[in-house]
């Protein structure tokens, strides 16, 4: 998920690398309806808001997200999510991101005053990967030797926060009792946000149009996006949810929780356990033979009480015995499984890479076809270089790797020890799905 902490170029997470899109990342070289803002900064005082800042529309897609589930049976299940990505122009980003680190400092200051600052995961700068927060939570287990672990995914996270509760919110943070400057701008131009899908604009101006390094040129956005009989601005106009792929949405997330947070960590410290939240990702440590529904019904209430629902069919248990498991499967937490004994990248996340590669191989055959490549000449580097260990920049490799040497547990590295052959049959089979014959190359 995106939010004021950003992952640096050699961290992966599978669970949201396909949400680091280009149009979200750091260096922010995307199109928008302004230019990039290039060697260039822009100062923002917070102290005083003379004039409130004046957004521009976001920019939105769906993204299209493939979700592997292994069934009892061993067979594999795809579930296709679709998740609405909206996202800053270039000034708006600049100014939301120093306006988080602005706001930033009062949570983290809040979060050290009554201690809760470790458990609450992600978001954060300095708070480490998802790698490790699962490894600390594998070495609570192993510590504790007897307890009961419950992982448990909050449904639609971004999508409900309620604008007031939120708005509530950052005024307690802020120890205020209403929100006023750009505390005030900020919370109503991500409440009420208005943004443009870029289908429509692909739709009304065509793919292949000369925006002069803006995603339209200014002309177009006057005539086409603003205009007033075929203007392409939406408005959510609910009274919940904020985009997501704002550079505060993960800080106002954080912050929408705060009370839930403080409220977990003491019910769960009354039963003797521990409670740590990344993002929608809860975990709870209770001692061996807490009652499941009980648990899972409190949380539920709890989390009725700000809006927000539990996705049950997401929920995991486990019992654990001198530390290890004695259920009968392992627990799953932020894309690893645990048994006591061994710590593995969960199964639907190798199938995820595997089909992402088998697909990014079939979108690379079908450009060369479409080009008059022939198919001894489509290479691999590119490839190669994004699927294995070749490639220099993150990857679902070197992420496997760092998490076998983070965890120290050379089993992680084990699973992903055959990805160059299942690199060369994806090839092989695109090639012949595509071309219908081999492609062989450098």
């Amino acid at each position: 998920m995106p939010g004021f902490y950003l992952p640096s170029e050699d961290e992966f997470d599978p669970s949201t690398d396909d949400f680091v899109l280009p149009a979200i990342s750091k260096e922010r070289k995307y199109k928008h309806f302004d230019l990039p803002l290039v060697d260039r900064e822009l100062a923002f005082d917070f102290s005083r808001e003379d004039e409130p800042h004046r957004f521009l529309p976001l920019l939105g897609f769906t993204d299209v997200a493939r979700r592997y589930v292994r069934k009892a049976s061993g067979d594999r299940e795809v579930k296709v999510k679709e998740r609405p990505i909206r996202f800053a122009g270039h000034e708006d980003a600049a100014y939301l991101q120093a306006y988080a680190g602005h706001l930033n400092g009062f949570y983290e200051r809040a979060l050290a005053q009554d201690g809760t600052s470790g458990s609450v995961l992600a978001y954060r700068r300095g708070g480490g990967t998802n790698i490790h927060h699962a490894k600390a939570l594998f070495d609570e287990i192993r510590t504790r030797g007897d307890c009961t672990v419950f992982a448990m995914d909050i449904s639609g996270f971004f999508d409900c926060l309620d604008h007031l509760l939120l708005r509530d919110e950052v005024a307690g943070l802020l120890g205020v009792t209403r929100l006023d400057g750009h505390h005030a701008t900020v919370w109503k131009n991500v409440t009420r946000y208005s943004w443009v899908e870029t289908a429509d604009l692909d739709k009304l101006l065509g793919r292949k149009r000369n925006g002069h390094g803006r995603v339209c040129s200014p002309a177009d956005f006057s005539d086409h996006v603003r205009g007033r009989k075929d203007g392409l601005i939406r408005t959510h106009d609910q009274t919940f949810g904020i985009p997501q792929g704002t550079p505060v949405s993960g800080l106002y997330a954080n912050i929408y929780l705060r009370t839930f947070d403080r409220e977990m960590i003491a019910w769960c410290a009354r039963l003797g356990g521990s409670y740590r939240r990344y993002s929608d990702d809860i975990a709870v440590i209770l001692p061996l033979g807490a009652k499941v529904r009980h648990v899972v019904a409190v949380v539920e209430k709890m989390l009725a009480d700000f809006g927000l629902a539990m996705s049950v069919d997401k929920t995991d248990t486990a019992n654990f015995k001198c530390g290890l498991l004695v259920s009968a499967t392992p627990i799953q937490y932020l894309g690893f499984t645990f048994d006591g004994v061994k710590t593995l990248i969960r199964p639907s996340s190798l199938d995820a890479y595997r089909g992402k590669m088998r697909r990014g191989i079939h979108a690379k055959m079908v450009a060369a076809k479409a080009k008059n490549i022939p198919s001894p000449e489509v290479f691999k580097r590119e490839s190669l270089a994004r699927y294995t260990h070749l490639g220099k920049r993150r990857n679902f490799l070197r992420y496997a790797y760092k998490a076998s040497e983070i965890m120290g547990c050379p089993e992680i590295r084990q699973q992903v020890s055959h990805h160059v052959t299942w690199f060369n049959r994806a090839w092989e089979r695109e090639a012949v799905r595509v071309f219908g014959g081999l492609a062989t190359s450098p």
